[in-house]
């Protein structure tokens, strides 16, 4: 009996191609349009589906016929910030993941990034994702580009009732910090802040004052300051405060030294350190220190330093997850995800430990 020739699919779309080759719908996007290079068993399995299934993605008509671009717009302040040079890289990461081309324009003011957001948004791009520096308030331009356009902003000043906004949670890195000196026997707390004129830094502040005092673990007034996040600063800081106490810790004082600093970053830390090694003070044995970003390279601290670390997967993530709802839907009221970071425990604040029932990562699982 002559066998007969399978005829081609009729009706076949994306997601069947997708499901016949067990991948997701990107997957099959960025193969069939030549954007996923690599020719390895996932981009035979997508194309093999593709012939079979006789679909044929004419991508220039169907972007016009959906109004999609498959672009997304990105502007930041500067990528010499170690925390917007990582959010770059997952934002990068998962926009390819969704499909999505980043469409990158960087400015250091306000205004730069307005033009910038001018430039890029004249593209079409499916979404846009602004990161401001913390001293600027970008709500009152954002808020002129939500009602058409999707738009998430990361980190940074938010006074907007229209633009959604994803970050860090940075008063539970602060309770994660005080609560693992706690632990580790700390009694008294110096605090180096970033600079006063940043409304996360006020927040900071006001966390740091109200949950010292709840787990009773005092501080000094002078034993908070305020400054830019550099070596300079943390070593000048840790180097008035620490002599002036040495000078005084004979007395009757229980308060005479701090025994622990929280940093608002690990470049302010790495200061610190070398503030205290100058003095002959030792870490974690004298003083123990907790820094910020989990930005210092190893070999530069010693020891090396326990710090907080920003879920930069995840607020990459829901960022696109809010531009995709919010390409379908305009919501009433948008989001405000604030991620809690994890607590990283390195050498500086003790010998590493692990309990069950803490929210720290001992370095080991890095």
């Amino acid at each position: 009996m002559e066998s007969k020739e399978q005829a081609p699919a009729s009706g076949s779309s994306i997601v069947n191609v997708a499901a016949l080759a067990k991948v997701s719908t990107a997957t099959v996007s960025r193969v069939l349009s030549g954007r996923r290079t690599k020719d390895d068993d996932i981009a035979r399995r997508v194309r093999k589906a593709a012939e079979a299934l006789n679909y044929s993605a004419d991508y220039a008509a169907s972007t016009l016929r959906s109004s999609s671009t498959n672009t997304l717009a990105l502007v930041s302040t500067s990528p010499s910030n170690p925390f917007i040079a990582r959010m770059l890289v997952a934002l990068e990461a998962a926009a390819s993941e969704n499909g999505k081309e980043l469409l990158v324009g960087l400015g250091d003011t306000s205004e730069r990034q307005r033009i910038r957001i001018d430039a890029l948004l004249s593209r079409k791009p499916d979404g846009l994702i602004v990161m401001p520096s913390t001293q600027d308030d970008m709500s009152a331009v954002l808020e002129k580009y939500a009602s058409t356009t999707p738009t998430v902003q990361i980190s940074g000043k938010f006074t907007s009732f229209h633009v959604n906004w994803v970050g860090v949670d940075n008063n539970a890195a602060m309770e994660l910090a005080l609560a693992h000196l706690a632990e580790h026997n700390a009694q008294y707390i110096a605090f180096f802040s970033a600079s006063v004129n940043s409304s996360e830094a006020a927040e900071q502040f006001i966390t740091f004052q109200t949950s010292a005092s709840r787990l009773n673990l005092p501080a000094q007034p002078q034993w908070t300051t305020f400054g830019d996040c550099t070596v300079r600063r943390g070593y000048a800081d840790a180097l008035r405060i620490f002599s002036a106490s040495d000078a005084s810790h004979s007395s009757a004082s229980p308060m005479a030294r701090p025994d622990a600093v929280i940093c608002a970053s690990d470049d302010i830390a790495l200061g610190v350190c070398m503030a205290l090694d100058t003095l002959g003070l030792r870490v974690p044995e004298d003083v123990q220190i907790i820094g910020s970003g989990d930005t210092a390279p190893r070999d530069e601290a010693l020891p090396s330093l326990t710090t907080t670390r920003p879920h930069y997967e995840r607020i990459a993530k829901e960022t696109l997850r809010l531009l995709e709802a919010n390409s379908r839907v305009t919501h009433w009221l948008p989001a405000h995800t604030a991620f809690p970071p994890r607590l990283i425990a390195r050498e500086s604040t003790s010998e590493l430990w692990w309990d069950s029932s803490a929210m720290v990562t001992p370095d080991k699982d890095l």
